[in-house]
């Protein structure tokens, strides 16, 4: 597990949340209710850490996009993220004389307005700060300190600029800068690869690019792995046996076909013929189970409605892929459909339920009288969901200023 913990304030439709956070979450609530909102403030600090907080809002809309708004009108000036995070502990030297283990880290990014009347609305770091359990600060920002930072108003982050040299801190960085967030878009998944072949392991792009290289290494360099994902394809898509990548090293050029039992035979079929819930699904379980996930290398992976363009009958087994998959990575996926919950993996623990009742978004674990029907047998874990009784524990969040990791 590497996100332990996550407390927001002031981002989107999120004026504050505390939540914990196991192997698998399912972010689940209806449209609009501030799922994506969670996830992406999580997105933004590793947006933040592979460029700059400033570079980071402007695909956003900028700052004033982002600060929350409270029903009465009044906008936050600024945002703070902190997420608690475990990270192996680099390899100890000889001198230390201790096994490897794991550490455990506290990272806190604030983002606001520049005071400078004359800033026309610039934004900046107001606080970034790295904690490891039981120690003081590795390097601070707080906001009084103004005088502190060189050059003026910052907009690069201490943690992204870390040497390797600082091993326990470069983990935690190493770690915050390999999430990645899926939003996969069937265009993409669909097109043929022009982009040079890529030697060793092959990323599938956050839209879907490049998911005809990531199929094509699995069959080459791990095809049990490749076996387990043809294996949900053929459960889930009628006649299916699966999809493959095919690669012309010699043209640059790579693209899906898929293969369906047709008139008792296998016969290949066009990328350009295959459903869009064809390309969709291959595209979610190759994030799930790409090279760099399987050997550590992506800590986390977060998924937008992994459902979309699926018939609800199968969706079961596709909630047992996430269940299967978070054996190797930590697995958050945003949902909406009950038909998803709608499998014996399905285990209240893995929600956190996201609402927002007209005074922002509301997240926390099932509350007390969900948990009740469930345990009681009154409803199941779908039946929770589609009737709107789903409804998040309410709770005090935390203030992000104080403490560390527990």
């Amino acid at each position: 597990m590497f996100l332990t913990r996550v407390r927001i304030e002031n981002f989107r439709s999120i004026a504050a949340c505390d939540v914990r956070l196991g192997p698998l979450t399912v972010l689940a609530g209806p449209n609009a209710a501030g799922k994506s909102n969670f996830l992406d403030a999580l997105r933004f600090v590793r947006d933040a850490l592979r460029t700059s907080p400033g570079q980071a809002l402007e695909p956003r809309g900028g700052l004033e996009e982002i600060l929350h708004r409270s029903p009465a009108g009044t906008q936050a000036d600024s945002f703070r993220i902190r997420l608690d995070v475990t990270v192996p502990d680099p390899e100890p030297t000889p001198e230390q004389g201790r096994e490897r283990g794991a550490l455990d880290a506290s990272y806190l990014l604030e983002v606001g307005a520049d005071p400078d009347p004359g800033a026309d609305g610039r934004s900046g770091i107001r606080r970034e700060e790295l904690l490891f359990r039981g120690r003081p600060a590795l390097f601070g920002l707080p906001e009084p300190e103004l005088e502190f930072r060189s050059g003026g108003w910052r907009d690069d982050l201490f943690l992204s600029k870390v040497s390797r040299s600082d091993r326990e801190a470069y983990a935690v960085s190493r770690g915050l800068h390999s999430m990645r967030f899926y939003e996969l878009h069937t265009p993409v998944l669909r097109d043929i690869d022009q982009t040079r072949s890529k030697r060793g392991d092959v990323v599938l792009g956050e839209q879907g690019e490049y998911l005809a290289r990531v199929l094509s290494h699995l069959a080459r360099h791990r095809p049990w792995v490749k076996d387990t994902v043809d294996g949900y394809i053929s459960t889930m898509i009628e006649n299916a046996a699966g999809l493959d990548g095919k690669e012309f090293e010699e043209a640059d050029l790579a693209y899906v076909v898929g293969r369906f039992l047709q008139n008792g035979s296998y016969k290949e079929v066009d990328r350009r013929s295959l459903s869009d819930g064809t390309l969709r699904l291959a595209g979610v379980l190759a994030a799930l189970f790409q090279s760099r996930v399987l050997n550590g290398s992506i800590p986390f992976v977060g998924i937008e409605e992994p459902e979309i363009s699926l018939h609800p009958p199968v969706l079961g087994a596709l909630y047992d892929a996430l269940v299967g998959a978070s054996d190797n990575t930590q697995v958050m996926v945003t949902t909406q459909s009950a038909d998803l919950l709608d499998s014996s993996a399905a285990d209240p623990g893995h929600l956190l339920v996201v609402r927002d009742d007209g005074h922002g978004s509301t997240i926390g674990p099932i509350d007390e009288t969900g948990r009740s029907l469930l345990a009681d047998g009154v409803l199941t874990l779908p039946e929770l969901l589609r009737s709107g009784e789903m409804r998040p524990e309410s709770g005090v969040p935390h203030n992000l200023s104080e403490g560390g990791p527990e």
